[in-house]
């Protein structure tokens, strides 16, 4: 675990201070529902964020390449 110092803003602050004091009855655990948050990242629509994969085929220039990503991009976001 990793300790560090974030600034907030007051609003997100008194959100998770108020979650933290429902769940858990104190302030204490504050760093437990952020980290809850950051790892589910719900996007806008309410679903879990997914990687989008696609196919490459094999030896490709870098030029070619940079298509094969663009066009798997392309179809993948359809």
């Amino acid at each position: 675990m990793v300790k560090t110092t974030i600034n907030l803003d007051d609003e997100i602050y008194a959100e998770i201070v108020r979650e933290s004091i429902e769940k858990y009855g104190s302030t204490r655990n504050m760093s437990k529902i952020i980290n809850q948050r950051l790892r589910s990242r719900i996007n806008s629509t309410g679903k879990p964020r997914e990687r989008i994969t696609f196919k490459a085929k094999e030896n490709l220039s870098s030029l070619d390449a940079d298509n094969e990503i663009r066009k798997g991009w392309e179809e993948s976001t359809e």
